[in-house]
């Protein structure tokens, strides 16, 4: 198992690399904050497509703010 998380005065986020002989290796995301705690489970095909899909996210805010200026 792989850990790597990031610990903030508002809570915490932490994603394992989760694999073994006997099971298909996942990814497994938790989260702590104010509002309350949230796990999930991802297959790696689901970790992937969420990886994209928050790079676009990313670019997308980073065209937002070259384009207003904030």
């Amino acid at each position: 198992m792989h850990r790597l998380g990031d610990s903030r005065q508002s809570g915490q986020l932490v994603t394992y690399l989760v694999g073994s002989d006997a099971r298909v290796p996942l990814v497994a995301v938790h989260l702590t904050s104010r509002g309350g705690i949230a796990w999930v489970e991802l297959s790696l095909p689901q970790a992937s497509q969420l990886a994209e899909r928050l790079r676009a996210l990313l670019a997308q805010a980073g065209t937002y703010t070259e384009a207003t200026g904030d």
